[in-house]
C-alpha cells in the first residue's frame, strides 16, 4: 500500500504515492524523495496490506550508500508498526539510518548513523522511550539486514553486500520485558525529511532501492 495521506513523520506532512515505484523487471521497488518546487519536499512510504506478522525472521536487501544521505533525510528501512497499539506502537526498527538534521541546530556536524532497536513507550523522548543501539554506516552500495523477533528477545544483523555471506557489520541482541509483543503490526519502508537542523525545505531528490523483503514465521 503506497502512502498518499499526509502527516508524521515528514516535517511538512507531505507524502506522494508516486514516490514509490515498481516492482521493476528485477522485482526491485524504489522509494524516492522529491522536491519539484525546490522548497517543498515530498516523502515516500509504503506498507504491507498484511497485519500481524508477529514472531519470526524478517530480512531485506537495500541498494543505497547510506553514508551519502543528506543530513535532513531519514531512511526508515523495514520497521514494524501498529498505530493502535499503545504506548509503543509495536515499532521495531531494523535498518533506520539518518544524521537526524546533522546537529546543525547545535553548531555540530553529525554523521549518518544506523540503529537497531524498538520503541517501548512512544510517549517518551528518544533515548527514554526506546531501546536502540546506534552504529556508524559505511560506504557499502548494498547492505542486507535481518532480525529475529522472539518472545522477550530481538536479534538484529546488518551485512555488507547482498545476502548473509558478506561482512557482518553489526549484530545487536536486545532482551527484556520491554521487547514488543505482536499485535496488528504491518511492515513499512519510508524515506522522509526531519525538520530539526539543516535546511529541510531545500533537500535534493534522493532514492533508495529495496531489492527484496522476506519473512519466515517462527515455528
Amino acid at each position: 500500500m503506497k502512502r498518499f495521506w499526509g502527516g508524521s513523520p515528514q516535517y511538512n506532512g507531505v507524502f506522494a504515492s508516486a514516490n514509490v515505484s515498481g516492482p521493476d523487471t528485477n522485482g526491485y521497488i524504489t522509494v524516492s524523495l522529491t522536491n519539484p518546487t525546490g522548497v517543498a519536499p515530498a516523502g515516500a512510504e509504503f506498507q504491507s496490506t498484511r497485519q500481524g506478522f508477529g514472531y519470526g525472521t524478517y530480512s531485506t536487501t537495500v541498494e543505497k550508500n547510506l553514508s551519502t544521505l543528506q543530513k535532513e533525510v531519514v531512511w526508515g528501512g523495514l520497521f514494524t508498526y501498529d498505530p493502535l497499539t499503545e504506548p509503543g506502537y509495536t515499532e521495531i526498527d531494523l535498518c533506520e539510518a539518518s544524521a537526524w538534521g546533522g546537529g546543525a541546530g547545535y553548531g555540530e556536524s553529525w554523521p549518518v548513523t544506523q540503529g537497531h532497536g524498538y520503541w517501548f513507550d512512544a510517549t517518551k523522548a528518544p533515548g527514554e522511550g526506546n531501546n536502540t543501539t546506534v552504529f556508524d554506516v559505511r560506504s557499502d552500495p548494498v547492505t542486507t539486514h535481518r532480525m529475529v523477533w522472539e518472545p522477550g528477545k530481538i536479534t538484529f544483523e546488518t551485512f555488507a553486500g547482498e545476502g548473509f555471506s558478506g561482512i557482518l557489520l553489526k549484530r545487536t541482541v536486545l532482551e527484556g520485558e520491554t521487547v514488543p509483543t505482536p499485535a496488528k503490526e504491518r511492515v513499512h519502508f519510508n524515506l522522509w525529511v526531519i525538520g530539526g537542523g539543516g535546511n529541510p525545505d531545500k533537500v535534493e531528490p534522493e532514492s533508495v532501492v529495496i531489492r527484496d523483503f522476506a519473512f519466515v514465521p517462527a515455528p
